[in-house]
């Protein structure tokens, strides 16, 4: 589906909801119970043009009283609209002629030239950055506005006048202050950086708490391999996320299929672009000297957002790049699973350094969030991925990696919330990953049961632990490994960039099917950085 075509269905559909004397979405589906759609896939085709599988397009068609010939037309348009990546078995939920390119201008005759839907504009994705006005320039043309006032019949413009420019000099004495408390060797020292997060009480004391782990590298494991397969799993995982993102399990049924074939449907045109990537602007942040330079960091992070990055990197880009807030006060108070998703080239930066991975780690998820649970989460991920760098292959234990990981983040999260749960204890992401997590693997339990066992929404303590599981089932096989998590919805592109991450380090680039890498944005650029990290990691070790 190109976005023009998903724009006259929406139209469409809208206008028929108008006609039908409906005044909204929801009271049309309270009204028919039998339709057997959820409102979210309602939503998804009414409101955001998204084209679902025949079958339930013919439903919600015949449901708003559509002709025969409309019924026709609309079909029509449905055929050309999914681009599906070759694979050695065709999907029977795609019409023959959408599998063959045929009926869609944009899809070429050769599938080996389709590329990845476009993605919006970095207009429309980046967060505004006009820049402001120093508080000092606006406190002294307020000074030099007042003088030009008569008090006499202005005394409430006067009042506001005064009272902007009182806020203006706080602002002015808290600017200064700012750049006076900051140490001299951010750029250089992560001590100096973390020591100073910890007095301003920005993140909990996290290197005191929790064990040790041993990271060396390996005589006979592809590193070039593994590194430039963690990258490419990983963006190849957010890619295919995005398209499911906050759908459940049976909405995605209802709007794809079963995925099997693995279709990239045109919704993922929201898939990142390599000039906006998360990964590949921490990446390059870290390149130049190896050296975790926050204010460098933080800036890329922030211009590298979208429109669907989630409530918390979204508040962090606000409030570096319009409000001007300093790197180290912009990071909001969210526990997402993001944060594990962007920690990714450092960890591979890191990877033969545990206590510097695990110190830095903290300090690059404090840039946008500064809860402990997204602070554990990072660490736990980044922890699992210099683990896996070093595993030689058909030599991992599923059910022990998960329970080292566990004392690792020990300490770091409460224990206890406000109100626990009586004979309960708190859910914290070490507990899900020191036990509940290896209890279901232990007994192989299905995907469908360790999603409500351990949740997929997009609080770290659900993401972290239910992407580790569907890694752990199938470690050896990326589709496996990765398509449970596009499948069962939530929050799938963190959980499915966090699975493709880890299977990528474990098997490698050679062991991602090519139709998932062939038409990856920012492919080369992915692996050059993977390369460059690689070196930089060598010359640490």
């Amino acid at each position: 589906m190109d976005s023009q075509t998903g724009t006259i269905l929406s139209t469409l559909l809208k206008k028929r909801l108008k006609t039908l004397g409906y005044p909204s979405l929801r009271k049309f589906h309270a009204d028919r119970p039998g339709l057997g759609l959820s409102y979210e896939v309602l939503r998804q085709v009414v409101y955001s043009g998204h084209i679902p599988r025949p079958e339930t397009l013919f439903r919600i068609l015949g449901s708003m009283q559509f002709s025969s010939s409309q019924v026709r037309k609309i079909c029509g348009m449905h055929y050309g609209d999914y681009l599906p990546i070759p694979s050695a078995t065709p999907d029977a939920s795609l019409p023959a002629s959408a599998q063959t390119g045929a009926g869609n201008p944009e899809s070429p005759a050769d599938p080996g030239t389709a590329a990845y839907p476009a993605e919006r504009s970095r207009q429309e994705n980046e967060p505004s950055s006009t820049p402001q006005e120093e508080p000092g320039e606006i406190l002294s043309r307020l000074r030099a506005s007042l003088q030009r006032i008569p008090f006499s019949g202005n005394e409430d413009i006067w009042e506001m006048v005064e009272a902007l420019a009182r806020i203006a000099e706080q602002k002015v004495r808290r600017s200064a202050g700012r750049r006076a408390e900051q140490p001299l060797l951010f750029a250089g020292e992560p001590e100096a950086i973390y020591q100073f997060l910890v007095r301003k009480n920005r993140i909990p004391p996290f290197l005191s708490r929790g064990e040790n782990l041993t990271f060396d590298f390996v005589d006979g494991i592809d590193y070039r391999d593994r590194f430039r397969g963690a990258l490419l799993g990983s963006a190849v995982g957010e890619a295919l996320g995005t398209v499911t993102q906050g759908l459940t399990s049976r909405d995605v049924q209802e709007l794809f299929g079963e995925l099997d074939a693995l279709p990239v449907i045109a919704s993922a045109r929201r898939a990142a672009a390599p000039q906006t990537s998360l990964l590949l602007s921490v990446a390059r942040s870290l390149l130049p000297d190896g050296v975790l330079d926050p204010e460098r960091t933080a800036d890329a992070i922030a211009r590298a957002g979208r429109r669907d990055d989630p409530p918390g990197l979204l508040g962090f880009a606000r409030n570096l790049l319009e409000r001007g807030l300093p790197w180290h006060e912009a990071g909001e108070n969210a526990p997402e699973s993001m944060p594990a998703v962007h920690v990714l080239p450092l960890a591979l930066l890191r990877a033969g350094n545990f206590r510097r991975l695990k110190l830095e780690t903290g300090i690059l998820v404090s840039l946008t969030h500064i809860h402990p649970t997204a602070i554990a989460g990072a660490i736990a991920q980044a922890c699992a991925v210099a683990r896996i760098l070093h595993t030689p292959a058909s030599m991992l234990d599923v059910i022990s990696f998960p329970r080292a990981l566990s004392p690792v983040v020990a300490g770091i999260e409460p224990e206890r919330g406000t109100r626990p749960r009586i004979g309960r204890s708190a859910t914290t992401v070490g507990r899900k990953l020191g036990a509940e997590l290896p209890a279901l693997l232990l007994r192989r339990a299905p995907v469908q049961e360790m999603q409500e066992a351990l949740g997929n929404g997009t609080t770290a303590h659900e993401g972290i632990p239910f992407s580790l599981g569907c890694f752990l089932r199938s470690p050896g096989d990326f589709a496996e490994a990765v398509m449970p998590a596009v499948r069962h919805g939530g929050d799938a592109r963190a959980v499915a960039a966090m699975a493709g991450a880890l299977c990528g380090a474990y098997i490698g680039e050679s062991g991602i099917p090519e139709r998932f890498l062939a038409h990856l944005p920012g492919r080369r650029e992915l692996g050059e950085a993977a390369e460059g990290l690689l070196a930089l990691a060598r010359r640490e070790g």
